[in-house]
């Protein structure tokens, strides 16, 4: 059963992944292929194939929509999280009673990877539609009551903001306009979103301790990370963070330079990330 629209009341089981499915999404994720050949494919596949579809990996649900994101096209590809590198790293610093935040949380497939190792998790969303598929996923997991969601943008100041995303990848989203040129150009689409300050998200959630934080916000970490580490006591700064480094060209504050200064060491690197360890 293939559907194109997005369905977070269905119960979970509703949409299988046939066979079929799964090879035709693992022909369009083949790296041994050019980058324009996989391209072509996956515009094709996505055309008969664009979910959603219901699926596990590594003992954790997904109802996932591979025409439309990334993390998803990973996820029924390879049937394993997309994020292994990253997760191993963080593994050591999850368990029970732990307290997670997960900034720009897409359809969850960190902030369910930290709840199913017993983690408290404040999941931080700004796109309304994908934080309904992560509200999705938090339920067919039994997480409602572990993965607290928070549907924001989050910036230095409140306010609004033009959220843009590309319906080909609708987790790749940014607050950054210059993002959406050059490398990335694409079919993007602004919407408006609220935007707070984190340290305000933080407060309300009721959170006295953060224990691993993760911000992957496409090139506007700098400005959701520093604001909250200089307004916020530094017993409620993060012990750990995973900072995404792959658009650092589109901060406005170096990261890498200032953390270290600010007493957070580098505790390991992926290629599209960087974790720091307050010392």
């Amino acid at each position: 059963m293939t559907a194109t629209l997005t369905d977070v009341t269905s119960p979970f089981g509703t949409y299988r992944a046939e066979g079929l499915v799964k090879a035709a999404w693992r022909l369009a994720d083949r790296h041994d292929l050019s980058a324009s050949l996989r391209k072509r494919i996956r515009s094709l596949v996505a055309r008969f194939f664009a979910g959603p579809y219901d699926t596990e990996a590594e003992g954790l649900k997904f109802r996932i929509y591979p025409g439309a994101n990334y993390d998803d096209r990973k996820i029924l590809a390879k049937g394993r999280l997309p994020e292994r590198a990253e997760h191993k790293l963080l593994a050591a610093h999850l368990s029970t009673g732990t307290c997670f935040v997960d900034v720009g949380a897409n359809i969850g497939s960190y902030s369910l990877f930290a709840a199913s190792r017993g983690a408290e998790v404040l999941a931080v969303e700004a796109n309304p539609e994908t934080a309904a598929k992560l509200r999705f996923n938090a339920a067919a997991n039994g997480f409602s009551g572990v993965i607290r969601i928070a549907e924001t943008a989050v910036g230095a100041e409140a306010g609004e903001l033009d959220l843009w995303s590309e319906p080909s990848n609708c987790g790749f989203a940014t607050l950054v306009p210059d993002l959406t040129t050059g490398e990335w150009a694409g079919d993007w689409r602004p919407t408006r979103v609220p935007v707070r300050p984190l340290a305000d998200v933080v407060v309300q959630a009721g959170l006295t301790r953060i224990d691993v934080m993760k911000v992957d916000v496409e090139g506007f970490e700098d400005r959701v990370l520093l604001p909250f580490l200089k307004s916020s006591p530094r017993d409620l700064w993060p012990r750990v963070i995973l900072l995404e480094t792959n658009c650092r060209s589109h901060w406005a504050e170096d990261c890498l330079a200032l953390l270290p200064a600010l007493g957070y060491g580098n505790a390991g690197e992926t290629d599209d990330n960087t974790v720091f360890a307050l010392t």
